[in-house]
């Protein structure tokens, strides 16, 4: 039987290979596809945390909403410095989730349909990538509230190091 630490490993453990594919992806100029898995990764880091607060979820390409519904559940019980950081995450997590299907089929501007490949130029995958980074560094100081997560935590470190590069 699975517990919610496994999940929440199987999760991370995900996210972090999406993370390093938009890292990858970035580096050759792909930037359809890094907005892409970062989309992915956003969403694959959300279930993680979802799974550490000991929750479950219904498959969602929207973790933010279960999220956000924690702030206003009274038997959850999570410090306010915490649940503030989880605000936070979801917020920018939200900015990435509005994009949906665009990073796969693109957009329609004026009844003419734009391609991810054209719609996604280095400045909005700099935005998008830079969200990313919030979202781990937020992510790895709410790591920093839990025992026995120092290997995760050095890990997300890596990953905000490696993108920190990019630049």
């Amino acid at each position: 039987m699975t517990n919610n630490y496994n999940r929440f490993n199987e999760w991370l453990g995900l996210a972090s290979n999406n993370i390093d594919k938009v890292i990858k992806f970035y580096k050759i100029n792909e930037y359809s596809a890094c907005v892409f898995r970062i989309q992915l990764s956003t969403e694959q880091l959300q279930k993680a945390l979802i799974f550490l607060l000991g929750l479950q979820f219904r498959k969602t390409h929207e973790p933010s909403k279960i999220l956000e519904a924690i702030e206003n559940n009274s038997i959850i019980q999570i410090e306010k410095k915490n649940l503030n950081q989880i605000k936070k995450l979801t917020t920018i997590a939200r900015e990435i989730e509005k994009e949906e299907t665009a990073t796969r089929y693109g957009i329609v501007i004026d009844g003419k349909l734009i391609s991810p490949d054209y719609y996604y130029d280095k400045d909005k995958t700099d935005t998008f990538i830079n969200k990313l980074k919030e979202i781990i560094i937020i992510f790895r100081e709410l790591l920093k509230e839990i025992p026995d997560l120092e290997q995760e935590i050095k890990h997300l470190h890596k990953f905000i190091k490696k993108i920190e590069e990019l630049d």
